[in-house]
This record gives structure tokens, C-alpha cells and sequence, in this order.
């Protein structure tokens, strides 16, 4: 695996995460944490959020930080 799609998975995977706890926590007006977290939604909502993150931010942040290297 080459350091581009490594850079995707770590940024991907961690903004991916990050966003589903930002969302649980939103959402614990409505429901409890536990019916949260057992339902088939919660567990698609993170497989959006974990491809989101991969193949947008992770690639756009892939290159941006291309694009910063080659001007320094």
C-alpha cells in the first residue's frame, strides 16, 4: 500500500469516528446511546462517514499536502 492510500485511511478513519461521536452526542436529546448504537442506522451512518472520509477528505487533504510540499 503506498503512503497516499495510508494518509486516506488514517485522516479518513479518524474524521469518520470523530464525526459519529460528534453526531451521537447530538442526537442524545432524541434517543439513548444505547438505542443508538444498536440500530442498523447508526451502523450505516458510520460506514458513510468512514467512506466520506477516506475517499473525499482524505484525498483532498492528500492533496493539499502534495500541493504544499512541492512549494516549499
Amino acid at each position: 500500500m503506498n503512503s497516499r492510500w495510508k494518509y486516506q485511511l488514517k485522516t479518513g478513519l479518524i474524521w469518520g469516528s470523530v464525526m459519529c461521536v460528534i453526531m451521537t452526542l447530538f442526537d442524545l436529546r432524541e434517543n439513548s446511546f444505547y438505542d443508538q448504537i444498536s440500530s442498523f442506522a447508526y451502523y450505516l451512518r458510520y460506514l458513510g462517514y468512514i467512506l466520506i472520509g477516506v475517499f473525499f477528505i482524505g484525498y483532498f487533504s492528500w492533496k493539499e499536502k502534495v500541493k504544499l510540499k512541492k512549494e516549499e
